[in-house]
């Protein structure tokens, strides 16, 4: 008697500690998966593998553009994860208002449905800018501040093209734009937010070129400032690269233009 008590405890010891393999399993079969060398493209079985497809190539396509772009190539994978609604993608990146259609965050790049994408006319746009996001990764854990990873993300999306410019907007310090970033996390105000993050990267292209322009992202080492590396990639000092760009930002937002 005390043998089959025994041997059932057991039996079922081994059935619960079997469980979590178990869940893990069945919801690794929800996804679907694509790879490549850059990415792991994951979906939801209930999308089709098409629009998988069309992800993966247009991922592929940019990373390259933006790679020749910037002259550098990130060593890490970027996980991306296609969502069966637009519930599931609030839920699962924690996002309250679905005007985002991508979004990265923490290695991941999370998507909306194609469909929904490819509806709202902005496939192309939201995952452009956050794949910058994605590319420029490891390159902000060196140092590299986030209004300049996100000033290159919205001018090569060309999201500019269709804005308006915010009247009045007076920049003083480059840290502004951290502020501003955090600050204001939905449309309106983040229109103009990107429209001044925008401006801030054509001003340098304007001022220093493309080259030097985009060379800035591959100075930043995990130990060199951010002045020193101003410093060493446009040769002036970091002062005189901000008053000249807050000179330039108020230029773009006058009302008396």
């Amino acid at each position: 008697m005390i043998a089959m008590i025994r041997a059932r405890f057991t039996a079922l010891t081994v059935a619960l500690l079997a469980l979590p393999a178990l869940f893990a399993a069945r919801a690794q079969e929800t996804f679907g998966t694509l790879n490549s060398a850059h990415f792991e493209v994951k979906y939801q079985r209930v999308i089709p593998q098409e629009d998988a497809k069309k992800v993966m190539d247009f991922l592929q396509a940019e990373y390259k553009s933006i790679g020749a772009d910037l002259g550098m190539e990130p060593k890490a994978k970027v996980e991306v994860r296609i969502y069966e609604s637009v519930g599931k993608f609030l839920s699962e990146t924690g996002l309250k208002r679905p005007w985002r259609g991508a979004f990265y965050q923490r290695g991941t790049l999370h998507l909306q449905p194609v469909s929904a994408l490819v509806a709202r006319k902005i496939f192309e746009k939201s995952i452009s800018y956050e794949l910058v996001l994605a590319f420029l990764d490891e390159t902000a854990q060196k140092g590299c501040p986030r209004w300049l990873a996100e000033s290159f993300a919205v001018y090569y999306c060309g999201e500019m093209s269709g804005m308006t410019a915010p009247v009045g907007a007076r920049m003083s310090a480059f840290a502004d734009l951290n502020q501003d970033i955090q600050e204001y996390q939905n449309p309106p105000q983040r229109d103009d937010v990107h429209y001044i993050l925008g401006s801030t990267m054509t001003f340098f292209v304007q001022k220093y070129g493309e080259r030097r322009a985009f060379r800035v992202y591959r100075e930043f080492d995990g130990v060199t400032t951010v002045d020193r590396v101003f410093k060493k990639v446009f040769e002036e000092d970091y002062a005189a690269i901000e008053k000249a760009w807050a000179k330039y930002i108020a230029s773009r937002t006058s009302s008396f233009r």
